[in-house]
């Protein structure tokens, strides 16, 4: 491990058994311009002879140390994959990308017809490349935070009030991006976007345990459905919001999370075996949301090299799909530009 940083006896360990599980090497870099959650930039994902966890300078103490903690797990995870069998992600093609926006495309128009005041086209094109990109950038980030996350807090409860404060307001946030945005947003996307925290963070809720994670209390918009009659809740008033419709398919959706995760041991002695095990599990368990959210054929299990090459070309697959769908009516500066919204 190459750091000159100070780091709690717990996350020295943790940092060590990583690199000799997987016979590697671990640099920890402060940087200015790391994502809030932290980067890990790895041997499995990227042509690089050493992995590094990049996080925020102002992220010391405990918050410093289960962001490393957290990317630690990750890399496990990939490295047994990857020494195991195959580290697989969920990249796209020039065909899943037209089979991703046309779906949107066409339920964008549903919700359309129904709004008195339409949004302007090059708006609404620029919308359906923006909403694929960022379920495939949530298919491949959601279904592993709640593994890792448990497995950090099993396995190292010297920071677990740190974690929990993070969790919390990760989750806020989560649920708070494109809220700006609800108008625009064909109604199915908002609510399966919101689903996903809603699952993720009522799972870790009951498996940590923490109740201040629970979305029913910490979210403003889902407080009303906390202790609400069943009676009251089957009312029109209720049924017809986003918010209600987000916590239906969020229960479902925790659903699928237990049964797959139900098996997993949090406290078992780390091997490759078993973070192999658990990637396995993982994969099974993205497949099962894909299937239940009728995105199948939108993705495609690949090489990390493959994504990055689809990312490359990803204007290119747009544009592709753009001309499938609308035809001669698409030219390249329809959708140049941005709606406003990330």
């Amino acid at each position: 491990m190459k750091t000159d940083m100070p780091l709690s006896r717990p996350i020295r360990l943790f940092v060590n058994q990583t690199e000799e599980l997987l016979d590697t090497e671990i640099a920890l870099l402060r940087n200015p311009e790391a994502d809030q959650n932290g980067t890990l930039v790895d041997v499995y994902t990227y042509n690089i002879e050493k992995n590094i966890i990049l996080f925020p300078p102002h992220y010391t103490g405990l918050l410093k140390d289960f962001i490393i903690a957290r990317h630690c797990v990750n890399l496990l995870i990939r490295g047994a994959a990857a020494k195991k069998s195959r580290y697989l992600v969920c990249s796209f093609t020039g065909d899943s990308v037209y089979k991703g926006i046309h779906q949107i495309y066409i339920d964008a128009l549903k919700d359309e017809a129904k709004k008195a005041k339409k949004l302007p086209v090059q708006k609404f094109i620029r919308m359906l490349n923006i909403l694929y990109t960022n379920f495939n950038n949530d298919i491949n980030e959601f279904p592993w935070n709640p593994i890792a996350n448990a497995i950090v807090y099993h396995r190292i409860p010297q920071i677990r009030k740190t974690q929990l404060y993070y969790l919390m307001k990760e989750g806020k946030m989560d649920m708070d991006s494109m809220m700006e945005f609800e108008d625009i947003i064909p109604r199915r996307y908002f609510v399966l976007s919101k689903s996903m925290f809603y699952a993720r963070d009522l799972y870790l809720a009951r498996i940590l345990p923490a109740d201040e994670l629970m979305p029913v209390i910490n979210i403003p918009q889902m407080k009303k459905f906390n202790h609400l009659e069943v009676k009251e809740m089957l009312t029109t008033r209720w049924t017809q919001t986003s918010w209600y419709q987000s916590k239906i398919f969020g229960d479902a959706m925790l659903d699928i999370m237990e049964k797959h995760l139900q098996n997993i041991d949090w406290n078992a002695e780390p091997c490759l075996d078993c973070f192999h095990d658990i990637y396995q599990i993982g994969v099974n368990m993205t497949n099962h949301f894909i299937s239940y959210m009728s995105m199948q054929g939108w993705f495609v299990w690949e090489t990390t090299k493959h994504l990055q090459d689809a990312q490359g070309k990803k204007a290119e697959y747009e544009f592709g799909a753009l001309k499938k769908i609308f035809g001669d009516l698409i030219e390249k500066s329809s959708f140049d530009g941005d709606i406003g919204y990330p």
